[in-house]
């Protein structure tokens, strides 16, 4: 009687083996990767209010699409995103970039002194645009894709970064033969 339990005893040791084997694989080739792990915690709004991170709060006043900003051309079609930002507790350095589609797009240098882009204090407000030369029909009024304008200061690592979604047929979205910028304005709060 001992030798069929010592050959039941002799099986599952492999089977075991073999099963936490597999089990370690899965878990090893499903590991979140450094960018899943200290990556930004989205803080999700809309144009229709202020988002508010950690560092700062934005509010998306108004997006403008058209072929030209300040009598320049655009080699796709611009998208100015006017902005208002406040500093939460300390100076910050706002960054942003506009996702549409597939796509991510860095602000124009084109509008270097006359867009968003200096440091901010707390108690202070900053109104401004940023300009993104966007390809055309991802920006077309029928285009299914919302464009998303993220913003956040410093690095991203293990911080807040704000993403406002603009849908196509939103009411803060208006489209012109040409916009003119005018340049950033601070004010206290």
């Amino acid at each position: 009687m001992s030798a069929p339990k010592d050959r039941l005893k002799a099986a599952w040791s492999p089977i075991a083996a073999v099963v936490v084997i597999a089990a370690a694989a899965l878990v090893w080739h499903n590991l979140p990767t450094p960018t899943d792990v200290y990556g930004p915690f989205e803080v999700r709004g809309r144009p229709d209010g202020p988002v508010e991170g950690r560092a700062i709060t934005a509010t998306v006043t108004s997006v403008r699409i058209a072929p030209q900003v300040n009598s320049v051309e655009a080699a796709g079609i611009w998208v100015v995103a006017d902005v208002t930002l406040e500093a939460r507790g300390a100076t910050e350095l706002p960054r942003a970039d506009l996702v549409v589609g597939p796509n991510t797009y860095a602000p124009s240098d084109r509008f270097f002194l006359d867009t968003l882009g200096n440091e901010i204090s707390p108690g202070m407000t900053e109104r401004g645009s940023w300009v993104f030369d966007v390809a055309p029909p991802l920006v077309a009024p029928e285009a299914a894709d919302p464009m998303l304008l993220r913003v956040w200061a410093g690095s991203t690592i293990l911080d807040s970064r704000l993403v406002i979604e603009i849908p196509a047929g939103d009411p803060a979205v208006t489209r012109t033969d040409e916009v003119e910028l005018v340049e950033s304005e601070v004010s206290a709060r």
